[in-house]
Order: C-alpha cells, then sequence, then structure tokens
C-alpha cells in the first residue's frame, strides 16, 4: 500500500473498472457470469511487477544499451479540453486536465455517478494509447519516468525480448539487437496486442450472448438490476452493471402505457401514467431477445416480476 500511495501521489490514474467473469463448463457451454474482484493479494502481486518493470527499465536506460519500453505518452491538450466542456453537460466542473491532480479529482468525482462508466471510458478514449517503443520516454498512466513489459516472458513476447536484452547486459555482453529490430518488435507487438484484446473482448461477449440465449431457450425467467445509460425515441438504453453488458429495451416494448420522448430532457414519459423513463434511473429488466450473429441483447422492462 506504500508503493500504491507513492505512485497515486506523483499522479498515477487509476481507473478502477469492474470486471465480469463468464464461467463455463468442460465443453465451453456458459453457465455462469460473475463479477470479478480484486484481491488485497492481487494488488500486492500487482505493484510488485510494477516495480520489477520500472526497475528493469532504468536499469535499461542507465546502461545506454538498445531496450524495448511500454510507453504511454501524455495526452493531447485539445483533446482533454474537449472532454473538460463533455463531462461538464453532466453538471461536472473540473479544472485544467492538463494536471494529473485535476485528472485524479475527476475520476473521484464520478465515482457514483449514474453515468460513472461512460464518463470513464470516454475519459480513456480522450488519453493516448500505450505502446511498445524503443524510446524511454515513461509511461503518463502509471506516472513512471522508466517503465517496461518484463514480467511476463512465457505471456508476452515484448517480456522475452526484455529477458534477453537484461540477461545479455548481465553477462556484459551485446543483447544482439538493434536499434532498428528494436522499432520493428515494437510495431508488431503493438498491432499483435491490439488484435488479441479485440479476441478476448468478442470471445467474452459471445460466450455472455450464449448464456443468455440459453436462459431464452429454457425460458428462465431471471431478473437482473440495470441502470440506464441514454434515452432515445426508440428506447432505452441500459447496462447490467454487474455483469458489465449493454443493450436495449425497445420503447414496443413498454407496453403499459404510450411513452412520448423528450428531447430536450432526454427522457420517455408515459401519455397516461406520467411515468418517466430517464438517464440514472435504476430499472428490473428480463431478457427479451438474442442475436448471436449482430452480436447484440434486447431486454424489457419486468414490471411484477
Amino acid at each position: 500500500m506504500k508503493l500504491r500511495g507513492r505512485r497515486m501521489r506523483r499522479g498515477a490514474i487509476d481507473f478502477d473498472f469492474s470486471e465480469a467473469k463468464v464461467l463455463v463448463d468442460e465443453n465451453g457451454k456458459p453457465y455462469d457470469i460473475v463479477k470479478r474482484e480484486r484481491s488485497i493479494a492481487e494488488q500486492i502481486i500487482e505493484e510488485f511487477m510494477l516495480a520489477a518493470n520500472e526497475a528493469v527499465a532504468r536499469h535499461f536506460k542507465h546502461s545506454m544499451s538498445p531496450g524495448l519500453y511500454r510507453i504511454h505518452e501524455n495526452p493531447d491538450p485539445l483533446k482533454l479540453e474537449e472532454y473538460r466542456h463533455f463531462v461538464a453537460g453532466f453538471g461536472i466542473r473540473v479544472g485544467d486536465l492538463t494536471s494529473r491532480s485535476e485528472v485524479q479529482k475527476l475520476i473521484n468525482a464520478v465515482r457514483g455517478h449514474p453515468q460513472e462508466y461512460v464518463l470513464k471510458v470516454s475519459l480513456l478514449r480522450s488519453l493516448k494509447r500505450a505502446l511498445y517503443s524503443h524510446k524511454p520516454v515513461g509511461h503518463y498512466g502509471l506516472a513512471k519516468v522508466n517503465y517496461t513489459h518484463f514480467t511476463s516472458p512465457i505471456r508476452r513476447y515484448p517480456d522475452l525480448v526484455a529477458h534477453r536484452i537484461l540477461n545479455a547486459l548481465m553477462h556484459r555482453r551485446p543483447s544482439g539487437y538493434t536499434t532498428e529490430q528494436l522499432i520493428d518488435i515494437a510495431r508488431h507487438c503493438g498491432e499483435t496486442e491490439r488484435a488479441a484484446d479485440e479476441a478476448e473482448n468478442e470471445s467474452k461477449k459471445l460466450k455472455m450472448l450464449e448464456y443468455f440465449n440459453t436462459m431464452l431457450q429454457e425460458r428462465e425467467r431471471v431478473v437482473f438490476d440495470a441502470l440506464v445509460t441514454d434515452v432515445r425515441n426508440y428506447g432505452l438504453f441500459v447496462e447490467l452493471p454487474d455483469l458489465l453488458l449493454y443493450g436495449l429495451v425497445h420503447v414496443s416494448s413498454l407496453a403499459d402505457d404510450f411513452y412520448a420522448y423528450d428531447e430536450v430532457r432526454r427522457r420517455l414519459v408515459g401519455k397516461r401514467t406520467q411515468r418517466v423513463f430517464k438517464v440514472g434511473d435504476r430499472v428490473k429488466v428480463l431478457v427479451a431477445r438474442v442475436d448471436l450473429f449482430k452480436r447484440q441483447v434486447d431486454f424489457q422492462i419486468a414490471n411484477n416480476e
């Protein structure tokens, strides 16, 4: 916790996103979705891994040897300014986001906000993507001047390259890598990392949809807690916070009344009942339809479930 506290005081950015885990049987069929919690043990391991990565990167730089670094460049001030205006529309006032302390204040301010996930994702998209590079320009998100990927040599190729370079330095011999080779490795590893991330996200989403589809086929009437994240004239966009999944409640499924769209306040209002659906509302929903091809799920409001 001392290591973590020191890192946060230097201005590290911690989005603290939740993560859902799909449980599958021996045949790969999903049977449950649970929220993955970060234990204190995992946080301890993470801080020690960060310290090891930092130590190796610092050794590379001081040895004046060609190295492979994990970098995260400072964000574009114009994008941060655009984001500042964006969050102002949600009633959140922040200062100059080029200051790390202001970014930390913002993340604390949106914690518990009805649109917390959307606001965090939008901020993340305002930042640059972490990359591999032969240049030790530091890591903005972690607030580290020196950083590389070293701790997973059996899982990530960049870590294996770091091990080879470190091993050569320890034995006082050339690493065998030229700067040009490291530039090519950094580019290639960045491309494969993005492809792997996309594959992982798609496979997880597909398993979630398979789980919901099975639920529909077996006529299970499971009620989920959901959060209204956006309102349009054709329905409500909802998020299942415990499962980290989005879907649509189509206006045609709101059978208890005829709902008119209030564009100014972005809400749906029942003509007869005056029932209102707006951003930030917490509702109970049931799975209505699953489209495995389009990777979409529709929900309906659970009235008396």
